[in-house]
């Protein structure tokens, strides 16, 4: 997690029996479901649901995963996703996510980048306005001047 202050999101939750596979921890696969639903908080935190995207055809796919595994998750464990938005461009962000236990201890990290995409016609598009003008009003507070110089003129 690297801007400080950057918009940001917590996401908990609970491993059941579901999510464990027959060595009895978190199957590697579960972490991006929970990843991607800390997103959606993200998103709900900046004042943008998903929902409003979703209704102008408008999706976030993942065009770039990294997860560094570090600890186990195993069956009646709670955790807690630590998720910010730490990059944005015309038509792509990135979100940077840390999964830790009930007690602290990092599970992972993870980095996703994520493309906007026009799901009528299945083709990149710019960020919606909205999103880019509720980062814009805050970008001072986020993310200093040098990322509102880069990435904003």
């Amino acid at each position: 997690m690297t801007a400080h202050g950057a918009p940001q999101a917590l996401f908990k939750g609970r491993v059941y029996f579901g999510d464990t596979d027959a060595a009895g921890v978190v199957y590697h696969g579960r972490y991006v479901y929970w990843l991607e639903a800390a997103r959606i908080e993200l998103l709900e935190a900046l004042g943008c649901p998903y929902t409003l995207f979703q209704a102008d055809k408008i999706g976030f796919i993942p065009v770039h995963l990294e997860i560094d595994y570090h600890s186990p998750l195993k069956f009646s464990d709670t955790f807690i996703i630590h998720s910010e938005l730490t990059d944005i461009s015309k038509a792509s962000f990135v979100v940077e996510s840390l999964i830790k236990n009930a007690s602290g201890q990092l599970i992972c990290k993870a980095k996703v980048k994520l493309a906007c995409l026009d799901e009528t016609k299945w083709k990149p598009r710019p960020l919606p306005e909205v999103l880019l003008k509720k980062l814009k009003i805050q970008k001072l507070l986020y993310f200093g001047e040098d990322f509102s110089q880069k990435k904003y003129s």
